[in-house]
């Protein structure tokens, strides 16, 4: 019987050619967009999903609650006596592991340096997590100094190939240490990505530590835990929140913050965390939730593509239906038939869609920051979820169809008494409209996203990002940075040369506690310390709008002088640049301190997402490792060729490591990129799925309406009449649709735009833009067809007449 069903499936289809070809290509592309959402989604909901003791797993943050506003700032770090006291103190932890990326030191090998992925970590690293060892005793390795555990991957780039367990390699070039462990590259979904671990005993020896207890101050160390069996863990969640006050709380009160741990289950880190991630990459629930939403409108399109067209098409299989009935078909048989063709139209469309995903993938990649492949697709999960998304396709697109012609009444069908009611056309009209509504609402969204990266990247930022190259020194000392700027300094092309420790883009120390001097107790001011020399101002173009910038002559100046911005200024409480100078800074960490001589005008050295924030710069030296050189943009080859020699002579060349300053600025709005691409791919995607529908629901009302045409052309009409007839209705659709998408769009829009300090406005030209695309698109479509019917031959219209 099921043969059968298939056999006249694929005779309907190769009958109905048109309208198996649109139907198949619109099930294909949102069959597309199930595939992505599969592989996406498995992909994402893994994270950190293959530790067997996940469950009992956190990351141990830090959470400062500002005592004036009240806001609260997350932080994945801790003080470095927070992991020892929550192990010695709480009987419900049963280990915890430290971790930290800094001082960062390359591996030098004899024909290279490398820049691996590396962290120094406490030997219960590999007690608490699953990662998979190869070669010796990584435990073991970890409780060494000068010991390390490398990943295979590693192990290859380091020894050729060869086996390095118990063999030696170079940190910062002087610094020997023993592979004492292989393990298996990191899993790609794991929140903690590594290539190199060394022994949280090296990290002691290279600052030379002797005690945790006092680094209250130092919130740079990553803390996990876990819990023993059993343990409640909300109740051990409130025990151990107050830690920081009962321990240090004059000194945080004394910060104007108040300091809490928050335990982060290791589940949520990569896709739900407000406090970053030093370890690796970082998700978003948020671009999960809403690839997720996209794919799963392309699939409904899709379907309501399919049920629009079928519905449309059973006018001319009433008699095939009524037949059935007589010689003795169930309702159930006709169900099953129907079904059973929209089974094999969504097979036929998952392959032209597998085929679809390997085309679009790299553009898919680009969009999400993967490298998936189609390979991808073979997983058991994707299998299974492809085989749960064809059946739940085949359902969505055939049940309405199955169900609405198999309650056909075979008397009236035969004795051609039955006509078809309103109900059908209601409906189609009603999905018109749905898909209508959905792709205008995107279009409007990419409207609305693109508006905001052009804004931000049009905006005046306050300082010169072109023309500037910047070179990481961080390896230099700083005498020898000091003499490598006077010798840049001589290059034809470059026309100044500045150090610092932070640039716009790259933030140099951000959250340094400083007062007023006097007002220490009722004006804590949380501020970015930013380390300079004399020529940071004229290198980026900033603007002095009171006092003078650094004087390297005045020894006043190199020891005590500082420079504010606009926003410094006023959150330290003076009402004016002019007051500001000569006022004395003080900080517990000393930095920043000293005297303020010169404002600059506020820039935004974060980005757009982000307020402009306070910002004091000091003229230190030791501190620096950016070297910001402003260049003749006409010579920009010969100059990067001049820099890389100067390298390969004094240092390594591998060692040269640069990049330009606008270019690097850009990144801080990849994610807005990358969500405009996403937005415009699928704008562009349900609207060809909605014209593909709407094409089908056209050719098949002027097929189903040729006599009626033929008539009123015989009586006089006129071709522009026959068109205005054809195309009137879908384009009130479509006005329709646009009528509720533009207040939802709108509403959507400004909740995004609310997640940036500088923001574009949405206008009603904008939005009205849209609904003109939309409607042009919709009437070129249907005009056109509607044209080639009124220019059809009268004849062939009444010729059955």
């Amino acid at each position: 019987m099921l043969k059968n069903y298939l056999k006249i499936a694929f005779r309907n289809l190769k009958k109905r050619k048109a309208f198996s070809i649109i139907n198949i290509l619109s099930l294909a592309l949102g069959l597309t967009g199930g595939i992505f959402m599969l592989v996406y989604a498995l992909d994402e909901f893994s994270y950190d999903k293959f530790h067997q003791n996940g469950d009992r797993i956190y990351r141990v943050n830090t959470v400062f609650l500002d005592a004036k506003s009240g806001d609260e700032s997350y932080n994945s770090t801790n003080g470095w006596p927070v992991g020892k006291i929550l192990e010695s103190d709480f009987p419900e932890v049963e280990n915890v592991v430290y971790t930290i990326t800094w001082p960062r030191l390359d591996v030098k090998t004899d024909s290279e340096i490398l820049s691996p992925k590396m962290a120094y970590v406490s030997a219960s690293f590999f007690e608490v997590f699953s990662f998979e060892p190869i070669k010796g005793s990584p435990s073991s390795a970890l409780s060494q100094p000068y010991q390390a555990v490398i990943t295979e991957g590693m192990e290859s780039r380091l020894f050729k190939d060869q086996d390095g367990l118990g063999k030696e390699f170079f940190l910062a070039d002087s610094i020997p240490v023993k592979v004492g462990a292989v393990v298996k590259d990191a899993p790609a979904n794991s929140h903690i990505q590594f290539e190199v671990l060394l022994s949280q005993s090296t990290f002691e020896r290279i600052i030379g530590l002797e005690d945790y207890l006092s680094g209250w101050g130092n919130i740079n160390m990553t803390n996990y835990l876990m819990l023993k069996k059993g343990t409640d863990a909300e109740a051990f969640k409130a025990k151990a929140r107050s830690l920081y006050m009962d321990h240090v709380g004059d000194m945080m009160r004394s910060w104007g913050t108040e300091a809490l741990l928050y335990f982060e289950p290791m589940k949520d880190i990569y896709l739900r965390s407000k406090a970053g991630n030093s370890l690796g990459t970082l998700g978003s629930i948020e671009r999960v939730y809403m690839v997720l939403g996209i794919c799963l409108f392309t699939i409904l399109l899709a379907c309501i593509n399919f049920i629009n067209l079928s519905t449309a098409r059973s006018v001319d299989r009433f008699k095939e239906v009524g037949l059935r009935k007589v010689v003795g078909s169930s309702r159930m048989a006709l169900i099953t038939q129907f079904m059973s063709e929209a089974f094999v139209m969504s097979i036929l469309g998952l392959l032209v869609a597998i085929f679809m995903a390997g085309l679009m993938m790299p553009v898919f990649n680009e969009l999400v920051n993967k490298t998936y492949a189609l390979e991808s697709l073979l997983k058991l999960e994707i299998l299974l979820g492809l085989t749960a998304l064809l059946m739940l396709i085949s359902l969505l697109a055939g049940y309405y169809p199955a169900l609405h012609l198999s309650a056909l009444q075979p008397v009236k069908i035969l004795k051609g008494k039955f006509t078809p009611g309103n109900s059908g056309l209601n409906l189609r009209r009603a999905l018109v409209v749905f898909q209508f509504f959905i792709s205008v609402s995107l279009a409007i969204a990419t409207l609305v996203v693109l508006n905001q990266l052009d804004y931000m990247q049009q905006k005046e930022l306050g300082f010169a990002k072109d023309e500037i190259l910047v070179i990481n020194a961080s390896k230099l000392s700083k005498n020898r940075i000091e003499s490598l700027k006077n010798e840049l300094g001589g290059i034809a092309g470059i026309h100044r040369v500045t150090y610092s420790n932070g640039i716009p883009g790259r933030p140099g120390w951000l959250g340094q506690i400083a007062y007023p001097e006097g007002r220490e107790a009722e004006n804590p001011v949380s501020v970015e310390y930013l380390s300079v020399d004399e020529d940071y101002l004229m290198t980026l173009n900033l603007e002095l709008i009171a006092g003078r910038f650094f004087d390297p002559e005045r020894e006043t100046d190199r020891n005590e002088g500082l420079v504010l911005n606009e926003r410094a200024v006023r959150q330290f409480g003076w009402n004016s640049p002019e007051e500001a100078l000569g006022q004395k800074i003080v900080s517990p960490s000393t930095t920043p301190q000293g005297t303020v001589i010169g404002v600059v005008r506020d820039y935004h050295q974060l980005g757009l997402q982000q307020t402009i924030h306070g910002i004091a710069m000091d003229w230190a030296p030791e501190y620096s490792y950016w070297l910001s050189l402003r260049f003749d943009p006409g010579q920009t080859t010969a100059i990067l060729e001049t820099l890389n020699q100067k390298w390969k002579d004094n240092f390594i060349a591998s060692d040269f490591k640069h990049f330009f300053l606008n270019e690097d600025f850009e990144r801080l709005y990849q994610g807005e990129l990358r969500m405009a691409k996403m937005f415009r791919l699928f704008a562009g995607l349900t609207l060809l799925i909605s014209l593909i529908g709407l094409l089908g629901l056209v050719l098949f009302m002027i097929a189903s309406r040729a006599k009626e045409m033929s008539i009123r052309k015989v009586l006089g009409a006129g071709v522009p009449q026959i068109v205005y007839s054809l195309s009137r209705e879908f384009m009130i659709l479509v006005v329709i649709a646009s009528v509720l998408a533009v207040p939802m769009a709108w509403y959507f829009g400004k909740e995004w735009l609310k997640n940036f300090a500088y923001r574009s406005e949405i206008t009603p030209m904008s939005m009205a833009a849209v609904v003109f695309g939309a409607l042009l698109v919709t009437f070129l479509m249907v005009g056109l067809q509607a044209l080639m019917a009124a220019y059809k031959n009268s004849v062939e219209g009444l010729r059955s007449e």
